[in-house]
């Protein structure tokens, strides 16, 4: 393990108790253990379900080394730890944001042109979009909060943040953020129960995401300031919404929002940072989403279908990027 930092920033010698998490238990993780495996192929695969789409590269001495991932969703947050040994990691483009923490080991992050260490008591954070090559040690065991997109715009109205790349664990502007993380962690009464609540969830969503705003430096930019999305959009996104469950084309959005399918394209892109389609497909998975949530609601493969899905399985794999779980896990929670 790396030596922790001081609170000065100075080094200091390697001693447990300066990690501002030393003693964490993450119990809630522990018992949601997604998968183990010593194939780096099936590693890949499951972290990028649970994640984004990512490449692993085992370095030195990997062979045997056994991968696992704990992970708790809550809402649109997720919680977890993840183990894969010496790795180098190529992420093209975040999907989330990500705050990354070391509980053991160490590990050193590639972004924006820059170098970060992570270990002791120095953080990352990951912006949507960003690209990233990482390599971690043999022991290290990365702690992940994962804050979706769709929350950031929920709580702050705002379609993008920028934050300060590196996070001081032992601030104590940070510190309420991290306890209010480890609590959820180390709890797992506490966790489920919020999880189980909708409104609940959505607090929780609110709290941490306005205790890192508070702690950590940060700039709010929304790419169209001040500006209205025209009359074609707001169209377009009204026929979506009423026809959501219909086999509708790109085709018969634009002549809903009456025009052509290419001015659609490029207004969508602007004013929603998004494609037509794409808002389609996030707008079904919210459907869907809802419908697992009520008590009595259809199979998983019925509430598919109903909500626009004709094909199962690439449903099940655009619910797990959007929501950070499966649509089964979301039915078991109702």
């Amino acid at each position: 393990m790396t030596s922790a930092l001081s609170y000065a920033g100075a080094p200091s010698p390697p001693h447990r108790a300066h990690h501002p998490l030393a003693g964490f238990a993450p119990t809630t993780l522990r018992s949601n253990r997604v998968f183990e495996s010593n194939d780096v192929e099936y590693t890949r695969d499951q972290i990028s379900i649970i994640l984004q789409p990512h490449l692993l590269s085992p370095k030195g001495r990997w062979q045997g080394t056994q991968c696992y991932v704990d992970h708790f969703p809550i809402g649109r947050v997720g919680l977890g730890t993840i183990h894969f040994g010496n790795m180098q990691v190529h992420v093209p483009s975040y999907a989330h944001y990500l705050v990354a923490l070391c509980l053991r080991g160490n590990a050193t992050i590639r972004a924006d042109r820059k170098e970060y260490s992570i270990g002791g008591g120095s953080a990352h954070i990951m912006i949507p979009g960003e690209e990233m090559l990482g390599t971690f040690s043999a022991d290290c065991e990365q702690f992940f909060v994962r804050i979706s997109t769709e929350a950031v715009r929920a709580h702050t109205g705002f379609r993008h943040l920028v934050f300060r790349k590196e996070l001081d664990l032992s601030s104590p502007a940070v510190m309420p953020w991290l306890q209010q993380v480890a609590l959820i962690a180390a709890n797992p009464r506490m966790a489920q129960m919020i999880s189980n609540h909708p409104l609940l969830s959505s607090d929780y969503e609110r709290l941490l995401l306005n205790l890192l705003l508070a702690g950590q430096s940060h700039c709010e930019r929304n790419d169209a300031p001040g500006q209205i999305a025209p009359a074609s959009v707001r169209r377009a996104e009204a026929y979506i919404h009423a026809h959501a469950a219909d086999p509708i084309s790109l085709s018969d959005i634009a002549a809903a929002a009456g025009v052509p399918a290419r001015t659609l394209l490029d207004s969508f892109k602007h004013f929603r940072q998004t494609s037509p389609i794409r808002y389609l497909k996030d707008v079904r998975l919210d459907n869907a989403r809802e419908r697992l949530r009520q008590r009595g609601a259809d199979t998983i493969a019925q509430v598919a279908l109903d909500a626009g899905f004709a094909h199962l399985g690439r449903f099940a794999a655009d619910y797990s990027k959007r929501f950070g779980e499966l649509p089964s896990d979301t039915q078991r929670r109702r």
